[in-house]
Order: structure tokens, then sequence, then C-alpha cells
């Protein structure tokens, strides 16, 4: 058994292809929401990347805590705060390996790249890494 297992992790907005989540107010809301959780030892992101209809993340889930009823729960206050409706499901893959980690870090990190909205990760603005959560 692992101890505190990480996974990505993609929720996706409904109806889908429209410019959900990248507008600076509703950005701020899933951040705070997942500071949140951070602070109170529910989850520890590693890197979330907003992009308008969907996000995807990295994170470490404690042992103790439900992985559908974090993100459920945070989806539900997303959409209290910002409006923002959720697909009732999310995507989930525990990773196993540093190499299976490294891959969905990167495919994380540069899905606005493939998207043709920065020429570099680092650029976009609703991109945010492990020291964004403190």
């Amino acid at each position: 058994w692992v101890n505190n297992p990480e996974f990505f992790i993609t929720v996706c907005c409904h109806p889908p292809g429209h410019n959900h989540l990248c507008h600076d107010s509703v950005a701020k809301v899933v951040l705070e929401s997942f500071t949140f959780y951070r602070r109170k030892y529910r989850c520890r992101p590693e890197l979330l990347v907003l992009m308008p209809d969907h996000f995807h993340m990295i994170v470490k889930i404690p042992d103790s805590m439900d992985l559908a009823q974090s993100i459920r729960s945070a989806k539900r206050w997303i959409c209290r705060k910002k409006g923002v409706c959720f697909q009732e499901t999310f995507f989930d893959h525990r990773l196993r390996s540093l190499a299976s980690a490294q891959q969905k870090w990167k495919y994380v990190n540069m899905n606005p790249v493939r998207a043709g909205f920065v020429s570099r990760a680092e650029e976009w603005p609703y991109r945010y890494t492990l020291s964004d959560f403190e």
C-alpha cells in the first residue's frame, strides 16, 4: 500500500467548449479552494492548470481522505461561489512511478502550450505550483 498516493486528475466543466475557468475572478476562487484544502490537510496540490473548460491537477491525497469526496466538495464550493458547473464525474489516475509522475507533470504543464495559448508553460496565468498554495 502506498502512503499519501499521488494522482493525476482532470475535472471538466459543463457545458464543454466554453471558457468557464480562465477568468481572474474564477481562477482566484479555484486557487482559494485548493489552498483551503491544503491547509486542512485534505490534499497537497503540486500542479494545477486551468484551461477554459477543464482543469488538470497533480495532487497527493492523505490516506485518511476520500479523493472523490474531496473533489466533489471543491467543485460544489467553486460552483456556489462563481456559478461554474462541472460534469458529475472526473478522471483520476494514480501515479505509480516516478516516470509516470514526470510524464503527467509534463502533460499538464504543457497543456496551454499545446492549445496555442502561450509559447512557454510558465507564461500561462492560470498555472499554479505547490508554492502558490501556501
